[in-house]
């Protein structure tokens, strides 16, 4: 897979048929919409591409920093696995956004990057202020050898969407949401260093400092695996604001089970597989380390069917 950083000015190499989206979360979804790219490519015998922005076009045109599923690198990770042949990767401009719906697939699409397929989500819109939908892309279909569209793809009558797996995320219906990504909801940070209770206590933790603005989820404990330079581990997580001993904001800490190696500063990877419990105020600290025992045993005794089950 190749990942090309490119501007409105760039003249593709290769011929190839896109798809087309915003892809934050590269849900189940998104992935139905790529495996029909890389299908109509085999066909046309060219290669299959994407389209992916640095950061998310809310981020221009919203005030605040949108909270995101999953990081490029991550993403990048997923396409390659998927059999995507050539990324393209472009800043979303204002220039970018104001182009018209004609100039974005006749300029952009079928002269600049040379496509000679599309395929696009049933509600897909572009160019500017959106003006640009699947009906004028069918007008315009003589632009390429194939357009096609990809019906909604619902779980239990709604459509899925990465507004929808944000909403679970959020609610601490991580199942759900890890269901509908196909792969466990992943938060990535480096370990930093806490005030210690944990270890104290028998219950050492690595707290997480996350490298970009993930979608926090809802606040308690969970069962997950943390991955320390590519092997994975067992851990039991808490995440929220520790309302027993203290109210600093929000934390994201790790008891990895049957580790004891040092990795302050190190790059980790969270997957999240399963809600536990919610954040609890207890009465005293003994009640608090009571209670992460059993929380701890609950990820001890899991089996590794839940991981398993995502990919069905």
């Amino acid at each position: 897979m190749k990942i090309i950083e490119i501007d409105l000015n760039y003249i593709a190499n290769e011929e190839s048929v896109i798809a087309l989206g915003n892809f934050d979360g590269v849900h189940r979804g998104h992935i139905a919409l790529i495996n029909k790219a890389i299908e109509n490519a085999k066909k046309l015998n060219i290669k299959s591409s994407l389209l992916l922005f640095n950061e998310h076009t809310d981020n221009l045109v919203k005030v605040g920093k949108k909270e995101i599923i999953t990081t490029n690198k991550t993403k990048f990770e997923i396409l390659e696995n998927l059999g995507i042949d050539l990324i393209y990767l472009i800043n979303f401009t204002k220039k970018f956004m104001s182009y018209s719906p004609i100039k974005f697939l006749d300029c952009f699409l079928a002269k600049n990057l040379k496509i000679k397929g599309v395929v696009v989500g049933y509600d897909y819109t572009y160019g500017y202020k959106k003006s640009g939908n699947v009906e004028f892309l069918k007008k315009n279909k003589y632009l390429f050898e194939s357009v096609e569209v990809i019906d909604q793809i619902s779980y239990n009558g709604e459509k899925i969407s990465s507004s929808l797996i944000r909403k679970l995320i959020e609610s601490g219906k991580i199942k759900e949401a890890n269901f509908l990504l196909s792969r466990p909801y992943k938060l990535i940070g480096k370990i930093i260093h806490a005030k210690g209770l944990g270890k104290k206590m028998g219950y050492p933790t690595a707290n997480l400092e996350l490298i970009d603005n993930f979608v926090i989820p809802k606040f308690g404990v969970y069962d997950s695996d943390i991955i320390i330079k590519g092997k994975r581990y067992k851990a039991s997580t808490n995440i929220g604001t520790n309302p027993t001993v203290e109210h600093d904001g929000v934390k994201i800490e790790a008891h990895i089970l049957d580790f004891t190696k040092d990795i302050y500063g190190d790059i980790v990877e969270l997957e999240l597989l399963n809600f536990v419990r919610p954040e609890l105020k207890f009465n005293n600290i003994e009640d608090l380390f009571s209670q992460i025992a059993k929380d701890v045993l609950i990820t001890r005794n899991r089996c590794n069917v839940i991981r398993h089950m995502l990919q069905k």
